[in-house]
């Protein structure tokens, strides 16, 4: 019998591209899964709309916005799958989607994270990652040098991969026991990327497959432009060096960061007047001097 997988989503306010996701996931052929989905400060009750689009959902409420990482770790808790699936609610995936990252887990009992390859959703054959990346702590960006490639089968061998996607990620249930769950810091983004180190640290592999694909909305849910994007990432750039970063890495991104990094992009957002990001840029900056030196604890299961 196929292992169960705990598929788990998060919707924030977007319950028609969510359902969108639902919709697509009703044709899902693997034979043996559940469907938790969380409803992450929820303003109004969509637990019905959400089972018209997928009778087998799950939906767990929460008035409060937990974040991705918090959003997630409520389902978490509750799963109960050999593996859990954290993948976006603004993503299309195709019948055989999940076959393929099963297949890897249950061929080798080291891999700890599975990823597919990703499409953008409005260009279908440009690939947003296909586990070609690294994670350059001197800058704090994780890069996928696949990322806004065309695909012409370049990409199509299976490999380890220095991290996981968070827009999909199949995680072994035993993996969560092991490390703990997303760290609730971050909020929103960077949490896939500590939880990737995390995972290579406890000597579990990560792997990219080729033979699994799904399309990917990207920022559907913040926007790609919201200040609040910009808050998030300049805040999680420097948190997520300073709690990985060896001592030269903290050094060199903090005078890259402070040098290059914040005066470039508070000039780029003044002279388009975008004075809310300029906001966002200095209260990030502001973070984390004065969280200088706490250090969140890792969930546990």
């Amino acid at each position: 019998m196929a292992p169960l997988v705990s598929i788990i989503a998060v919707n924030f306010r977007k319950a028609g591209i969510t359902c969108d996701f639902l919709d697509s996931l009703n044709v899902a052929t693997y034979p043996n899964y559940e469907l938790l989905l969380v409803d992450n400060g929820m303003l109004t009750d969509e637990q019905a709309r959400f089972e018209a689009h997928h009778p087998q959902a799950r939906v767990i409420k929460s008035p409060d916005n937990l974040g991705f990482a918090g959003g997630n770790n409520l389902a978490i808790r509750q799963a109960k799958g050999k593996y859990l699936l954290l993948i976006n609610n603004d993503t299309l995936v195709p019948p055989g989607f999940l076959e393929p990252m099963v297949a890897v887990m249950e061929a080798d009992e080291g891999v700890g994270l599975v990823s597919p390859k990703i499409y953008y959703y409005d260009q279908p054959n440009m690939l947003q990652y296909a586990g070609r990346g690294y994670i350059e702590m001197r800058t704090g960006r994780g890069r996928d040098t696949a990322k806004h490639s065309e695909d012409q089968g370049q990409f199509d061998a299976q490999q380890e991969a220095a991290f996981a996607h968070g827009a999909c990620m199949l995680i072994r249930a035993q993996l969560l026991e092991e490390i703990g769950l997303l760290r609730e810091d971050y909020f929103m983004y960077y949490e896939e990327l500590d939880f990737s180190v995390r995972v290579r640290q406890a000597d579990w592999k990560i792997v990219y497959t080729p033979d699994a694909y799904i399309h990917h909305r990207e920022s559907s849910s913040m926007g790609k432009f919201s200040p609040m994007k910009t808050y998030y990432m300049f805040r999680n750039r420097w948190l997520f060096v300073r709690r990985f970063g060896s001592w030269f890495d903290r050094v060199f991104f903090a005078a890259y960061f402070l040098i290059v990094g914040i005066p470039v992009n508070l000039l780029r957002f003044a002279l388009k007047r975008e004075w809310p990001h300029v906001k966002a840029i200095w209260e990030g900056l502001g973070w984390n001097l004065k969280h200088w030196r706490k250090s969140a604890d890792t969930p546990a299961l």
